[in-house]
């Protein structure tokens, strides 16, 4: 009577246990596939509903599919599932790496079935568990039970993910640690199943077997996963990999190219800039907006500029050429990107040290008075004609670590003005970055103007992605702006656009102070290759780009526009 106890004890620990293991390594297992997914496919916004969404569906087919086991093959068969699910899981990065870096045709067709898969296994085993359990409850408590214990194991799962695996953990190393989580489950069950079955069963010792070559097949993959995730990875770009990390907000990948030496920094797989050609981008976007402002500057009063992203610092080294500046602000989410900026090398040499000086101040957001501040001590030294190192004559650089919309909301409200503002963010490609290009955002930064003052914001290719281009600017216009569209060749980027915007109530005819530039040779400060000449035809468009501007809708917080236009009609993101 005691034993029998004893045993319905263990049992009802045994499945709570692994119903709460099973919500967990479920909703990982889901977050892993799909981060892996939005990595290499780009467009989170998509590529998460879109995995997750299949492999829901494939829980569903699978938990119809338990229906067919025998009873009595319960326990052996919920072993079997943890073994295989044990090894898919933990394996899958690295098969779905390898797949796209070696079998590029078919890597689709091998993700979304490795994915349908791992929630068939996942769903499969749910009934098992719900089975085992009714010896121990009653139909009811059974019923409740499996739902809350699954629903808490989801919840600990995405506790878990967020505060300890993403951004920290390599995503195989993720992985192969849910692995250990499903092998921990299968061997629970199976001392289970020995100790209540009542003579040896040649089928149990042949699960420990199972167990044990996935247990080392577990642990190999952990130990050579990094090896084989560097070569896979690798095999996705030209250059070199010389620096790579995960943060909580992306993948940062540097490359250097053996050949031409080009060194190229991706974010999520999205090209950010390349050496060669980072000048053309960042002095097309600094110059015209700095010359504008000179020209209503009539006093030329020392300038307060505000830099959103950039903050790999090149945008930063074109602004400190020049000399009036009281203050430059740099707004940049990801404090990775600014830490690779001022320590590595080859960053350092592109962006000629822009982020390191005894004048930068890194604000910490997270400190409780939002005046502390953590210093950079290193001096920022430039030399004259004659080589003598100068300090250079800025009072304040402040990089502040924070999301540029709630910046925004905050230095509005405080009534901070800016006389230039630099809006350097990446595509639009999903809906959170959307936001940053809506009216109500673009209002927000109306607001951050002096009066004369400017804005510049990258706006993607006029060419490859036209509509999102021409959306830009009108939601521009719509938040009260005066735009400028102009555009030139990056190499790297094939041919880009901007804007150069101020507010409507200065008006001034933008284009007008275009064609005063064209009789000047240089810029007032050193350029390596744009000059006020090649600026003003950049500001003459083709035809065919504005032909569907009075087809565009403009982009608000509620309708995304934008991020439609980019994904359906731009650059082939699939």
């Amino acid at each position: 009577m005691r034993n029998s106890s004893n045993n319905s004890r263990i049992g009802l620990f045994l499945t709570s246990f692994s119903l709460i293991c099973s919500g967990l390594c479920c909703i990982v297992d889901e977050y892993i596939l799909a981060q892996l997914s939005s990595n290499i496919l780009g467009n989170p916004a998509q590529q998460w509903p879109l995995v997750i969404g299949l492999m829901l569906f494939a829980t569903g087919v699978g938990a119809w599919l338990a229906q067919f086991v025998k009873e009595e093959n319960t326990l052996q068969a919920f072993i079997t599932v943890e073994l295989i699910l044990s090894f898919l899981g933990g394996y899958s990065p690295l098969i779905i790496m390898g797949a796209y870096a070696y079998a590029f045709l078919h890597f689709k067709l091998i993700f979304y079935f490795i994915s349908f898969v791992i929630g068939l296994l996942i769903g499969f085993e749910q009934p098992l568990i719900a089975t085992i359990n009714k010896k121990f409850v009653g139909f009811r408590s059974n019923i409740s039970m499996t739902i809350s214990l699954d629903v808490l194991g989801a919840a600990i799962g995405t506790f878990i993910w967020i505060k300890f695996l993403i951004g920290k953990v390599e995503i195989y190393h993720a992985a192969f640690m849910v692995t250990i989580l499903n092998l921990s489950v299968a061997l629970f069950t199976y001392f289970f199943l020995v100790n209540n079955a009542p003579t040896e069963n040649p089928k149990s010792r042949r699960s420990l077997i199972w167990i044990g070559l996935a247990s080392l097949l577990g642990l190999g993959g952990m130990y050579f996963s990094g090896n084989f995730a560097d070569i896979a990875e690798q095999q996705l770009y030209t250059g070199q990999i010389i620096h790579k990390e995960s943060t909580p907000y992306q993948r940062i990948v540097m490359t250097k190219h053996a050949k031409t030496g080009d060194v190229m920094m991706f974010l999520n797989g999205g090209l950010q800039f390349c050496s060669k050609d980072e000048n053309r981008y960042h002095e097309n976007l600094v110059h015209p907006a700095m010359k504008y402002r000179s020209i209503t500057n009539a006093e030329n009063a020392p300038l307060d500029i505000l830099v959103l992203g950039g903050g790999d610092g090149l945008a930063v080294r074109e602004i400190r050429k020049y000399k009036n500046i009281n203050s430059i602000t740099l707004v940049d989410l990801d404090p990775a990107v600014v830490d690779l900026a001022t320590k590595n090398p080859i960053l350092m040499a592109l962006n000629d040290s822009s982020l390191i000086g005894d004048d930068i101040k890194i604000l910490n957001p997270q400190l409780p008075n939002p005046s502390e501040t953590e210093v950079v001590t290193m001096p920022l030294l430039e030399k004259d004609k004659n080589g003598n190192e100068l300090l250079y004559i800025i009072d304040s650089v402040s990089i502040l670590h924070e999301d540029a919309y709630n910046f925004v909301e905050d230095v509005v409200s405080l009534g901070k003005k800016y006389d230039v503002v630099f809006i350097d963010f990446p595509d639009p490609r999903n809906e959170s970055l959307g936001k940053l290009y809506s009216k109500y955002f673009f209002s927000r930064v109306n607001l951050l103007l002096k009066q004369g003052g400017f804005v510049a914001i990258q706006a993607s290719s006029p060419v490859h992605a036209n509509h999102a281009y021409l959306c830009v600017g009108k939601t521009m216009t719509a938040a009260g702006f005066e735009v400028l569209p102009y555009h030139d060749n990056i190499p790297s980027f094939n041919e880009w656009g901007w804007y150069l915007a101020t507010r409507q109530e200065e008006r001034l005819n933008l284009h007008r102070l275009a064609e005063k530039l064209y009789p000047l040779d240089e810029f007032e400060v050193e350029t390596s290759y744009l000059t006020p000449k090649k600026f003003f035809s950049n500001t003459i468009f083709g035809k065919d780009i504005m032909v569907n501007a009075e087809e565009i809708e403009i982009s608000t917080l509620s309708n995304p526009k934008v991020y439609h236009y980019y994904v359906h009609y731009g650059w082939k993101i699939q």
